[in-house]
């Protein structure tokens, strides 16, 4: 296993990663699809959108630090355009122009979260939603690790772990609305038989894996 940035980590991946199944996305993807159906109307920022698989169905404009990311995405209807080079420390995004934002599975590959956060709040209108995914802490601390295989290796991605106590001290201007602790499921035992690695399934029900908060701009 090869441990690498997440800046190298996704130039490397951003051609397969649309195909590449996960189980950590899977549980991502099933347990924030509620809290998107309630966003607020207008305008939506994804930050760290990656290959935009969100983009289109929420008319979002996207924001990524890998260019290699956003070329996949720019390739997908209705994207084009709508999809800018962006560091989640320094958005180049003016203050309190947008009703909803989601940084989904991102935050965790920055150095500098607080920033990041708090950057995050600045481009949100008062009253605005901001929905947070991540790898779980608790995951990182059983040694789970977000990797990824290319030609053979094991690349093992930068990852900060960090609690939702910890950003509601990073980030006052936020106020915490609800918190989810998901763990894998059922729904996604088909991925880890595909995989070959039906074992792997039970063990991996009893440890939360991502980390969703929804926060409101004060």
């Amino acid at each position: 296993m090869i441990a690498i940035s997440a800046a190298e980590g996704y130039e490397l991946w951003a051609d397969t990663w649309d195909a590449t199944p996960s189980p950590i996305v899977a549980v991502e993807e099933r347990t924030l699809s509620p809290w998107i159906e309630d966003l607020p109307a207008g305008r939506v920022l994804d930050v760290g959108c990656g290959t935009g698989r969100r983009c289109a169905c929420l008319n979002a404009i996207g924001l990524d630090a890998s260019p290699a990311m956003l070329g996949v995405a720019a390739r997908k209807p209705g994207l084009r355009g709508r999809l800018a080079v962006a560091d989640a420390t320094s958005l180049p995004i003016a203050d309190a122009c947008c009703a909803a934002a989601i940084c989904a599975l991102t935050l965790g590959h920055v150095r500098d979260r607080n920033t990041a956060l708090r950057e995050l709040a600045r481009i949100l209108q008062p009253g605005g939603t901001l929905l947070l995914t991540d790898f779980h802490p608790a995951a990182a601390a059983a040694g789970w690790r977000r990797t990824f295989r290319r030609d053979g290796i094991v690349y093992d991605l930068e990852n900060y772990p960090h609690t939702i106590e910890e950003l509601q001290a990073a980030a006052p201007a936020l106020a915490l609305q609800q918190r989810l602790d998901a763990t894998i499921g059922e729904p996604e035992r088909g991925l880890f038989e595909r995989a070959g690695k039906p074992e792997l399934f039970e063990r991996s029900i009893r440890i939360p894996v991502v980390q969703l908060s929804r926060w409101a701009r004060i």
